[in-house]
């Protein structure tokens, strides 16, 4: 009787792995290495699969490498995959923007704090491109219904909302490309430099494929 019970015991539990299996190996984490510290992100490649794919081209493209945080709103989000930081110039140049993703809002992926969701023009549901936010807060009530919706592709892991907190608690300024540019120390002579700016210095993936 015994061995009945242990034998069904180890069926179920190989069972429950073969089933967990597929989600766990298939889920994409990435991460940012920023000059605050490192923000990593699980994807949500099966549910927001052209998001995932399309945010995919532009990692590929080292296009998010030294990209900046080019907007803050405390309490609200902070947004990158806008711009870039020229070392050669020593200014922005924006990101080359590819077609549009279509909108892929679900409520069951809530714009709520710590997850990741596409910036997009105003009124235009499937304007989606390069740019992206994190939610500082619980932005449910307003961005779940704006625009159709602001699709979230991903949810902030590990330490990660301690730097990007850390990112919304920095002063703030105006710029050529921006309104609400979060900047670290002193701007000397009401010209921006490198030390300046909160810059991703590096995109990873645990991808393969």
């Amino acid at each position: 009787m015994n061995t009945i019970h242990i034998s069904r015991f180890w069926f179920l539990l190989i069972c429950l792995f073969l089933a967990i299996l597929p989600l766990t190996s298939t889920a994409s984490i990435i991460r940012l290495q920023t000059v605050l510290g490192v923000i990593d992100i699980q994807l949500y490649d099966a549910a927001a699969p052209k998001t995932v794919e399309n945010f995919y081209i532009y990692l590929n493209n080292n296009a998010y490498n030294r990209s900046i945080f080019h907007r803050s709103v405390p309490g609200f989000i902070i947004q990158g995959g806008g711009y870039v930081w020229n070392q050669t110039t020593n200014e922005d140049n924006p990101i080359v923007k590819l077609p549009p993703v279509v909108n892929e809002f679900s409520a069951d992926r809530s714009n709520v704090r710590g997850t990741i969701a596409m910036a997009k023009l105003p009124d235009k549901p499937n304007s989606a491109t390069s740019e992206w936010f994190i939610n500082l807060a619980d932005n449910s009530a307003n961005l779940n219904k704006q625009n159709d919706g602001f699709t979230v592709f991903g949810q902030i892991i590990g330490n990660g909302m301690q730097v990007a907190d850390a990112i919304a608690s920095l002063p703030r300024t105006v710029s050529g490309f921006s309104q609400a540019l979060p900047f670290v120390g002193v701007i000397e002579d009401h010209k921006l430099q490198e030390k300046n700016l909160v810059i991703v210095t590096r995109v990873t993936t645990n991808k393969s494929d």
